[in-house]
């Protein structure tokens, strides 16, 4: 029944998703082409850059985009029939997490494959020696290696796929709780000031228990180390290494997943479809 559920959402969204995914593509394009066929070097960079910046904008816009269709589907007009579907409340509201999830993840994998699509452009123009010296010339100044900025932009991609999972469930239950008496009455600054507010909570968490349970890993030039104290074990590698704790994403991905409780308990109980 789930698999049914999230195919229709996908097809009853996607008249909508196409015109933005085809304006995303043209732009993605149209910058991509002026950095490969740009004579000059700077102009080949500047391209590149301006895809990541639309991408980025684009991953913002399509989480807007989600709300949006759920607000729609679920308290607008077409929320009657929604609401009338013979399956449970919850598996309706993963169907619409998932199917938003699908389409943020989407862009989101086009931002990060235009990042390390740039990195790439940009190290084929500067080749191995120059790459080679630029690193000395970073070192110097206590920034990392181009190896060590790596495995972090690979831990930070991990990390925000969690967050987008928590920033979608904030979006929904942010609705939700605006259609829901005497709330209504707030209207869209009401649904911008819940969703800010549960985001800013949860992540507010997450950052003490980051601080009070230090698990992760330590990225250092020659290994990286996962410990339970990751504040210890950078003092003993000494400088230039990167701590990065496993324990705030964690918390975020648990948060996402409880919070389909409370939007699924209000939907079914105390919300208001105009």
């Amino acid at each position: 029944m789930f698999g049914k559920l999230l195919k229709n959402e996908l097809k009853a969204q996607w008249h909508s998703m196409s015109a933005i995914f085809f304006a995303i593509i043209v732009i993605a394009v149209a910058g991509e082409l002026l950095a490969l066929f740009s004579s000059s070097q700077m102009g080949k960079v500047l391209g590149g850059l301006a895809v990541i910046a639309v991408l980025f904008f684009a991953c913002v816009f399509i989480l807007i985009a989600v709300g949006m269709m759920y607000n729609k589907t679920m308290f607008g007009r077409a929320g009657y029939l929604t609401l009338t579907l013979p399956v449970k409340t919850n598996k309706l509201i993963w169907a619409k997490t998932a199917s938003g999830l699908i389409w943020t993840y989407l862009v989101y994998f086009l931002f990060l494959g235009s990042c390390f699509l740039w990195f790439y452009q940009v190290k084929e123009l500067m080749g191995e020696e120059a790459l080679a010296s630029a690193e000395t010339i970073l070192s110097l100044f206590g920034v990392p290696s181009f190896k060590m900025i790596a495995v972090v932009c690979i831990f930070f991609a991990v990390s925000l796929a969690i967050s987008a999972l928590m920033i979608v469930q904030s979006i929904f239950l942010g609705i939700t709780l605006s259609n829901v008496k005497p709330f209504s009455k707030l209207g869209l600054i009401g649904t911008i000031i819940f969703a800010f507010v549960i985001f800013y909570c949860i992540q507010s968490v997450s950052n003490i228990i980051s601080e009070v349970l230090p698990m992760g890993m330590v990225v250092s030039p020659q290994i990286i180390t996962f410990t339970s104290d990751t504040a210890l074990t950078a003092a003993t590698l000494g400088k230039g290494v990167i701590k990065i704790n496993f324990a705030g994403p964690l918390f975020r991905l648990l948060a996402g997943i409880l919070l389909s409780i409370p939007v699924s308990h209000l939907t079914k109980t105390a919300v208001n479809i105009k």
